[in-house]
């Protein structure tokens, strides 16, 4: 079965600020192919597919995101708010991101590179998608 998973990172902190790590191979559960940013205003919703093959890693670098993940059969609701913690998206997972605030940034790792023919941006295709799927 196919779950999303909660990770947290290497966080340093200090007067002057905060350190955060993201390592392939350690607190990122792959080698990392790609990396893009997303920014969006307050009350906008961005993500709503799928991959076939590339996991991703959401990372909310600056205000806050609730991100529904969505298996086929169960949708759950995730908070990202700090850049000390993330959320392991795998494959087969239906994803929406909620951008709750002004000025919100999502960094998004990816075991892949981009590829268009991976992403299913259909729900029909999606739920045929996973209903294929063996647990």
């Amino acid at each position: 079965m196919t779950t999303v998973t909660a990770i947290h990172f290497n966080r340093h902190e200090d007067p002057n600020g905060e350190l955060c790590v993201y390592e392939s191979g350690k607190d990122v559960p792959f080698d990392i192919r790609r990396v893009f940013t997303v920014s969006a205003k307050g009350g906008d919703l961005r993500g709503d597919h799928a991959h076939r093959q590339c996991s991703q890693l959401l990372v909310c670098v600056s205000g806050k995101i609730r991100v529904s993940c969505d298996d086929g059969s169960v949708v759950t609701q995730h908070l990202l708010d700090n850049m000390g913690a993330g959320l392991l998206v795998p494959p087969g997972i239906w994803a929406q991101e909620a951008y709750l605030e002004k000025n919100t940034v999502l960094m998004v790792l990816c075991n892949r590179g981009y590829e268009a023919d991976d992403y299913i941006r259909d729900y029909k295709e999606f739920k045929n998608f996973v209903g294929g799927r063996e647990s």
